[in-house]
């Protein structure tokens, strides 16, 4: 057997070793290079350019969800818009969740038939969709090709939806949360195949808090609007009744003037006459007895007029009674005849017999009565005593109510003051109080009814009452 020498041993050892060195370099040529000052510092320019970015687009949702009037549609447009640009995606939406259906509330480059057709139709949760699925985990649902997904195949109409109107082929849904609480979802779309990062799911959902926080801003705006509102009316209330007992006190006492005054002058003018007659040589002894019955027929009006006002801002129904309408006319314009005749007004009384009663208090609706023909009167004054004439209707107004009207043919009520006439202090008269027609319609509101006026035809004014007919327990 030949026997190598060591020599030979360490020759062929020596050739073998560069081999391994060899081996060594092809390894290090394989191995990528490690990235140079250029690249790290490209790196950490584009994270500072994405970073600044992102800030700048936090600072303007921020601001204008400080800046919002209540409304969140404008935030959602921000928040859609910014979300949409920094994260490369194509399109976005924000869906409102109220524990039954998804409703579709702001879109950012979504097609016009995507938008309709989702808000004319609300989502209600589906298993096979992708809304569907974060509604039921409460969880972001990230599908990478949503025309291979299980949803399109099952033709979900949401997923078909976002795939044959909108191009959306890739598509991450994000849970918006209130209190732990879902309150609805913010979705980005790509119209290719191009899964998000970790950072960019980060991004969206920054973003789909800012919603909730733009949400529940306009949400406490509203409520804030809402509650100073009913703060403001019920300061109104208040004041309202402050100045409504004010002017009740300073009304009963100008009334007790007012409505006293006119029986007052009827007891001097008819004392006068009685006394005239008395001077006739003979006297003549019936005039004279009949002046002396109006004077005491108009003291006791007077004396009734206390009552009157006293029940009017007393309980509201106090000394009601059934009325006949057509009798308390004809009584207001027999005790006013002698005013009448004096005036020389002609009288027209076009009284609807069998006319239903109505519930009242028959002082006050006397001095309405009464109230309003001496208007009437005064009115006429301006105008050629052939053309006075006052007529009074009576008659039924629909099924179950009653219409009284008090017509002049005096030169009419300017009508620019029709809609005033009955506000209290307000008058048409030099020496008025403006007190008459405003108690005369708190008199008809009290008994339910309504006081009205408009021009009558062919000149004159038509005030008009209607009450409600009828009695309890009467048909």
């Amino acid at each position: 057997m030949r026997r190598h020498s060591k020599a030979g041993d360490d020759s062929r050892r020596r050739k073998t070793a560069p081999k391994r060195n060899h081996a060594r370099k092809s390894a290090r040529r394989r191995r990528s290079p490690a990235p140079g000052p250029t690249a790290k510092i490209a790196r950490l320019r584009r994270e500072l350019n994405e970073a600044s970015e992102l800030q700048k687009a936090t600072s303007d949702v921020l601001r204008v969800i400080a800046s919002t009037t209540g409304d969140p549609e404008r935030v959602f447009e921000i928040i859609l818009a910014n979300a949409v640009r920094i994260c490369d995606a194509a399109n976005g939406a924000i869906n409102r969740w109220d524990g039954e259906i998804l409703q579709l509330v702001a879109t950012h480059n979504m097609p016009p038939a995507f938008a309709e057709a989702r808000k004319l139709v609300p989502y209600r949760p589906d298993e096979n969709s992708a809304s569907g699925r974060l509604l039921m985990h409460k969880a972001l649902v990230h599908i990478r090709d949503l025309a291979a997904d299980r949803a399109y195949a099952a033709r979900s109409p949401t997923t078909v939806a976002a795939v044959e109107l909108a191009g959306v082929r890739t598509t991450l849904a994000v849970p918006m949360f209130k209190d732990n609480e879902l309150v609805g979802s913010f979705t980005v779309g790509r119209r290719e195949v191009r899964p998000f990062t970790e950072k960019q799911i980060e991004i969206v959902q920054n973003f789909a808090a800012q919603a909730v926080i733009a949400v529940e801003n306009a949400r406490l705006l509203n409520e804030l609007r809402q509650r100073t509102d009913e703060l403001g009316r019920s300061v109104a209330d208040l004041q309202r009744e402050r100045d409504n007992k004010l002017m009740n006190l300073e009304a009963m006492a100008a009334s007790i003037g007012h409505e006293v005054r006119q029986p007052l002058a009827g007891i001097s003018s008819n004392g006068g006459a009685a006394l005239r007659f008395l001077g006739h040589t003979p006297p003549n002894i019936e005039e004279a007895r009949l002046a002396l019955q109006r004077m005491v027929k108009d003291s006791h009006r007077a004396s009734q007029v206390f009552d009157n006002i006293r029940t009017l801002f007393g309980k509201a129904d106090q000394g009601h009674e059934p009325i006949d309408v057509n009798e308390l006319a004809l009584g207001v314009l027999q005790a006013l005849r002698e005013d009448l005749k004096d005036h020389r007004i002609t009288t027209q009384a076009e009284l609807t017999s069998h006319l239903p009663f109505v519930m009242g208090h028959r002082g006050q609706l006397q001095e309405v009565f009464i109230n309003l023909v001496h208007n009437a009167i005064e009115a006429m004054d301006a105008v050629d005593g052939d053309d006075r004439i006052l007529r009074v209707r009576a008659e039924r107004h629909g099924g179950n109510a009653i219409i009284v009207a008090v017509e002049d043919s005096g030169p009419g009520i300017d009508p620019q003051q029709l809609k005033t006439i009955f506000d209290a202090f307000i008058t048409t008269k030099p020496n008025g109080l403006g007190l008459g027609l405003a108690i005369c319609r708190l008199i008809i509101e009290r008994h339910k009814g309504h006081l009205s006026v408009a021009p009558a035809e062919p000149r004159g004014s038509a005030f008009r009452i209607v009450l409600p007919a009828g009695m309890p327990g009467v048909a």
